[in-house]
């Protein structure tokens, strides 16, 4: 287990892993493009190499990439379809030229399907049309970078936020046509441990964490959890909406950091809480995974 947070790539990604070392880092997430919209910032052969450099001589095990939060799968909009999986294939393309080793996504939502002028869609075809732009993401890709469903805090009527649904994104991109034996072992699970306590799974007391990891292995299964978000909650238990706090400091507690830990100890934490504190965010989950 590696543990490191999410590192801004201002003035480039060459410049993030020293960012990454100088907080403590042992691994990084960052996005390789503005997560709001605009054009990626091109990978020239020199940004490649000098990156690669970067992340040696700063003692980065690896890097991790989220993609853009406009990202959305279930979009009525046809066009927004397309560009998410266009987009999430090119961060895939791009993750691969840097030597990254997953990209995290979310889903989407569907509130723009069940408004639309053809009436409420069921939940079943929301997922199927979810699960078909995952598929032609991984269509014919061949790159090293593999990808991750993230699951989500539940606000709104968000895709993926509950184990099952995950589950069943997974099972349906396996029966595509699209589908390739070889593709789908590109393809995982990242917890966030703030969006699982909002979406109603406890992570925090012993008895509901045997609950949460009994419902994982019967989902999704723990050889498909790939990487961990490492946030404590602002919000209680089933509260549903995407709020982090530092470690120790919300509703989660480091009991529940503990737990985790200790469930997936060869699975890399990354934080994604403010960078004032984040620092300390490290530092307190390198002493549990160190004690």
């Amino acid at each position: 287990m590696k543990i490191g947070c999410h590192i801004s790539i201002a003035g480039g990604i060459v410049n993030a892993p020293q960012r990454a070392a100088d907080l403590g880092c042992e691994v990084f997430q960052i996005f390789t493009r503005s997560p709001q919209g605009g054009p990626a910032p091109k990978l020239t052969e020199e940004v490649v190499q000098e990156f690669k450099k970067e992340m040696e001589k700063h003692g980065q095990a690896n890097c991790y990439i989220h993609a853009p939060y406009y990202i959305n799968f279930a979009s009525v909009k046809e066009a927004t379809r397309k560009s998410s999986v266009r987009i999430v294939r090119e961060e895939l393309e791009r993750g691969s030229l840097i030597g990254a080793k997953y990209v995290m996504f979310h889903p989407g939502s569907s509130t723009s399907l069940t408004a639309s002028s053809a009436g409420k869609i069921g939940e079943k075809e929301i997922l199927k049309i979810t699960a078909s732009g995952v598929a032609k993401v991984l269509d014919g890709y061949n790159g090293t970078t593999e990808l991750l469903l993230e699951i989500s805090a539940g606000a709104g009527e968000v895709i993926g936020d509950t184990f099952d649904e995950l589950a069943q994104i997974l099972k349906l991109i396996k029966s595509q046509k699209l589908y390739d034996t070889m593709i789908y072992h590109k393809i995982g699970i990242c917890l966030d441990s703030a969006h699982m306590f909002a979406s109603g799974y406890d992570v925090k007391t012993k008895d509901g964490f045997r609950k949460t990891m009994e419902t994982i292995k019967k989902t999704v299964g723990l050889d498909k959890i790939k990487l961990i978000h490492a946030n404590d909650s602002k919000i209680e238990l089933g509260g549903r909406k995407d709020r982090h706090d530092h470690i120790g400091h919300g509703k989660i507690g480091e009991n529940g950091f503990v737990n985790l830990m200790s469930a997936f100890p060869n699975i890399d934490l990354i934080c994604e809480t403010h960078h004032d504190l984040v620092e300390k965010d490290i530092a307190k989950l390198k002493k549990i995974r160190d004690n």
